[in-house]
């Protein structure tokens, strides 16, 4: 199987597109960081093997800083073997461990409180933004007005299904409402595309659509 990512580049940002991950069944945007320190991840598809497709991208292993996690399905922590393999350390908020336990069995991952003082390095905060999951987390810049945004909210101004265990329509309407109030310009979701404009429409359309259909 090929780890060659699929790539494209924006500001500060590398995305490692979901159609990377062939063969693995359901998949997730990475997107990847480049500070002076170093790289920070943001999610881990769902390939067991993301080191590789880092790797291919550029990306120098000794330099990654951490890698933080959207929330625990599947389809965004499994790539998480290798980069704890190698001794990466991975944040995702507590509520979702044993989500992603259920997938990858017991693991070292570390609250998302254990990464605050690198998520300000490099200019994010992480928002709770339950509703997918119990622990479903944004982060946010503010001076970019940039938010990678999982699977709260995407690109085409839907949000991210309730149904599954762990959902809930109010804290959908709830996240949606509280990101509604940020300024958004770019939308970096878990899956389809991203936008670099226009990521607060987005929002809103997705707040109305949720108040509509839920």
């Amino acid at each position: 199987m090929s780890s060659e990512p699929i790539l494209s580049q924006f500001g500060r940002f590398i995305v490692i597109h979901e159609e990377s991950f062939e063969g693995v069944g359901l998949s997730s945007n990475v997107y990847v960081l480049k500070s002076l320190e170093g790289f920070c991840i943001f999610d881990a598809s769902g390939h067991p093997d993301l080191l590789s497709f880092l790797i291919s991208a550029g990306i120098e292993k000794d330099r990654i800083l951490g890698v933080f996690l959207t929330h625990g399905h599947y389809d965004h922590v499994t790539g998480l073997v290798s980069l704890l393999g190698a001794n990466i350390k991975a944040f995702i908020n507590q509520k979702d461990r044993s989500l992603l336990e259920s997938y990858l069995g017991p693991r070292e991952v570390s609250d998302i409180s254990e990464g605050i003082s690198l998520l300000e390095k490099i200019g994010l905060k992480a928002l709770p933004t339950p509703g997918h999951t119990p622990g479903s987390t944004c982060y946010y810049s503010e001076g970019e007005r940039l938010l990678i945004s999982g699977d709260t909210v995407f690109a085409d101004g839907y949000f991210g299904r309730t149904d599954l265990k762990g959902g809930s329509d109010s804290d959908m309407k709830a996240s949606l409402k509280y990101l509604s109030a940020l300024e958004v310009k770019s939308l970096l979701p878990g899956h389809g595309n991203y936008i670099l404009d226009g990521g607060s429409k987005a929002i809103s359309l997705a707040l109305s659509n949720a108040n509509y259909l839920l």
